[in-house]
């Protein structure tokens, strides 16, 4: 049987076609939520970064902002807030693009509302039992270091020397899962369990575009840290 709706959970809908937010609205108001919908990617972004959600549903294709541009300038503004991806743009490069731009999960249109349930139940329930890591009064460190690489975890910035490294959201979660394991091996499934949300929804490409991208990144800022491929299994942070 589902499990009900957290409790006055807070969600933001990002959604210009009325006939797509009007019932979604209504159906997610009826399992207990409390839903703000925006029409366009501006006003959502506003609504974003001013308002306090415990998830975000945002669509791709929007005026005036798309979604990906939306989610992508939610993470640099530093907010964790987990995101719902909805997009009639189904193939792989999409889907990819979308959680590279700091998307922690995605639907494809046309959806069951019951499948929109259960993946935002699940957001919701990854963010609430990551909460204990991310809190500075943990057991986990908040910041982290290797060669000139600094990382703040609590603040989402990295850092080498007074220079902060222009990292996507899953770039800097990447960061933070290999650096907390500095010099051991760490598998692709853990990655994209830790970094991604699922071991399931993300692909082995998807994985290897982000360390790619973060391996590139951490070059120009200290070439003595690397990220180096474990064939077949996942990959491992070193430093000089």
């Amino acid at each position: 049987m589902p499990s009900p709706a957290p409790s006055a959970a807070r969600l933001l809908l990002v959604e210009d076609e009325a006939d797509i937010s009007e019932p979604v609205r209504r159906g997610l108001e009826e399992e207990g939520y409390q839903v703000t919908v925006e029409a366009d990617g501006a006003r959502g972004l506003a609504e974003a970064l001013a308002g306090d959600h415990d998830a975000l549903i945002v669509d791709w294709r929007l005026p005036r902002l798309n979604g990906r541009t939306l989610i992508e300038q939610v993470r640099s503004a530093g907010r964790t807030t987990p995101v719902l991806m909805l997009t009639a743009l189904g193939d792989v490069e999409h889907r990819v693009a979308g959680l590279d731009a700091g998307a922690d999960d995605y639907l494809p249109k046309p959806f069951a509302f019951e499948e929109l349930l259960a993946r935002l139940r699940a957001l919701l329930r990854r963010a609430a039992e990551a909460a204990p890591e991310a809190a500075p009064a943990g057991h986990q460190a908040v910041h982290l270091r290797l060669g000139r690489v600094h990382l703040d975890a609590a603040g989402r910035r990295a850092t080498a020397g007074d220079t902060t490294l222009p990292l996507r959201d899953k770039e800097l979660r990447l960061l933070e899962v290999l650096l907390r394991h500095a010099g051991e091996v760490v598998s692709r499934t853990r990655l994209a369990e830790r970094v991604w949300g699922s071991a399931f929804d993300v692909t082995d490409n998807a994985i290897d575009v982000t360390a790619s991208g973060l391996r590139l990144k951490l070059a120009d800022a200290d070439p003595g840290v690397t990220i180096e491929t474990v064939r077949g299994v996942g990959y491992r942070i070193v430093g000089a």
